[in-house]
């Protein structure tokens, strides 16, 4: 998504990262999901590494087309998709504060009013991780 029209008129753009009025919800009933790939993830890794396969790992995995990613690079590819298939994107409205929640996997939002009527910046994240 690039843009979407909030009801109280204003736009919510999504054009670049780092976004305090985006989130992605992982819903309960997925974070076992997220988790359990996540550990398959490091662990077919480690495994490949301790024993020398990594390039094997990286070839099977990768047969298609000329480009072939380092371990971190492969790393940050399987997880970030298991992430993206397990999560859905939120948007809160900067003028109303309207919370704007995606239908799990469709490009449908359903829209959340605060009580307040104002944005409280609920989504924005007050210490961001290290890279």
């Amino acid at each position: 998504m690039s843009k979407l029209a909030c009801r109280c008129g204003h736009v919510i753009v999504d054009q670049t990262d780092g976004l305090p009025y985006k989130a992605a919800i992982l819903p309960d009933g997925q974070e076992q999901a997220f988790f359990n790939a996540a550990t398959q993830l490091a662990n077919d890794l480690l495994v490949a590494a301790g024993a020398g396969k990594v390039d094997e790992l990286l070839d099977r995995e990768y047969t298609q087309g000329p480009w072939r990613p380092r371990p971190c690079e492969y790393f940050e590819d399987r997880l970030s998709s298991s992430y993206l298939a397990c999560t859905s994107t939120a948007y809160e409205c900067s003028r109303c504060g309207r919370l704007w929640l995606q239908k799990p996997g469709l490009e449908v939002f359903v829209s959340f009013t605060p009580d307040s009527g104002h944005y409280e910046a609920v989504l924005r994240a007050d210490k961001p991780l290290a890279d």
